[in-house]
């Protein structure tokens, strides 16, 4: 099993640097072919994010995300938790990672959560300011 950084990620789905996405796009085959492809949950947050900052709609983004855990010959990190955090993050407006940790509390029996992020608590019910859990 080898695990891949989120640098060989964003070259096979960006392939934005020739050398290296190459290079990327020969392992990803290989290791999906043998089933040793590990995919860490932060790995793939990280992915999200760099594809967001580039501009990337959600869309594109959540197809970019499913292709790889729908491969063949993946192992991806927490898998449930991320799979409910992107049918989360399709359907809503919050970032990925919002979605993430909400989805691993929820996985813990943690349902609540406390954020200063105003726009995430009014679009999550389990979402409430800290104050709120203040006694």
């Amino acid at each position: 099993m080898i695990g891949v950084d989120t640098n060989v990620l964003i070259r096979v789905v960006l392939d934005d640097h020739p050398k290296e996405a190459s290079i990327a796009r020969v392992l990803h085959s290989q290791l999906v072919k043998k089933k040793k492809l590990f995919i860490s949950s932060y790995a793939l947050l990280e992915m999200i994010w760099v594809l967001k900052v580039k501009g990337r709609s959600r869309e594109e983004i959540y197809e970019a995300a499913l292709d790889l855990l729908d491969s063949p010959g993946v192992i991806v990190g927490n898998r449930e938790i991320v799979v409910s955090a992107l049918e989360r993050y399709i359907k809503g407006k919050a970032d990925f990672g919002d979605y993430l940790i909400h989805s691993e509390g929820e996985y813990h029996d943690t349902p609540k959560l406390a954020s200063f992020d105003k726009f995430f608590c009014k679009k999550v019910a389990a979402c409430q300011h800290p104050s709120e859990f203040c006694e």
